[in-house]
């Protein structure tokens, strides 16, 4: 009860900081036409990920053994589908409380998180409201935030400033020409992640397939076109 009540505060602090930024996104986002354009399609695949972006079509991007994966298949909001397999890359070493841990640095990629934004929400504030999620906040933002966590509950508050100071050491970096806007991180441990929104329709293709961000984020985006293609 409480994850959900703060997730509700947390999502007013950033609508009320995006409130105030009227500053133009054209440079996060593909062309204006696509801000309008439905992705409603995408619905029918929440409750079947496998069918969202299927095993022929990843391995139609990257080629990959199917015997040699493991697969993750999951419905709803929360869902993914997601193979796993091994990698050509060392084996990664990491200390966890105190002890050196050694683990395979195994090969993904999949699709996850498929989500809408209410139609309640007017089209171009869910699409300020995507990039609002990842784009860098200036000092004035952070401190807009700041002041709407200082008025709500201290449980809210303390998690919410954990989410900031989590949220502040990420970079997300703006991705053109991918639905109507994208964002891509990268992590030397677990790969690349790509966040896109098509319409009103949320979704994130996360892969690794070496160690190289760039032909990471290139796989990335194919994948993301094979499943927006399926609104055309």
């Amino acid at each position: 009860m409480k994850k959900s009540a703060f997730l509700i505060g947390i999502v007013f602090v950033l609508i009320s900081c995006n409130s105030g930024n009227k500053e133009p996104l054209d440079s996060t986002t593909n062309a204006k036409s696509e801000v309008a354009k439905s992705y409603d399609c995408l619905k029918e695949y929440q409750e079947d990920y496998s069918k969202l972006l299927s095993k022929e079509e990843m391995a139609s991007v990257y080629p990959f053994s199917f015997d040699d994966a493991k697969v993750k298949l999951k419905a709803g909001k929360f869902g993914s589908h997601i193979y796993t397999w091994p990698s050509d890359r060392p084996v990664v070493e990491q200390e966890i409380q105190g002890r050196n841990i050694k683990s395979s640095d195994y090969n993904s990629m999949g699709v996850a998180l498929l989500s809408f934004y209410s139609d309640d929400i007017e089209i171009e504030s869910v699409l300020e409201e995507f990039n609002m999620a990842y784009k860098q906040l200036s000092e004035e933002e952070q401190k807009k935030i700041q002041d709407n966590l200082d008025k709500q509950s201290e449980d809210v508050r303390k998690s919410g400033m954990k989410m900031m100071e989590k949220r502040m050491k990420e970079k997300w970096d703006a991705v053109e020409n991918v639905g109507t806007s994208a964002w891509y991180k990268w992590s030397d441990r677990w790969g690349g992640e790509l966040a896109v929104l098509a319409g009103r329709a949320k979704f994130y293709i996360r892969l690794k397939i070496s160690d190289n961000s760039s032909e990471n984020l290139a796989i990335a985006e194919k994948l993301a076109e094979k499943i927006l293609e399926k609104c055309n």
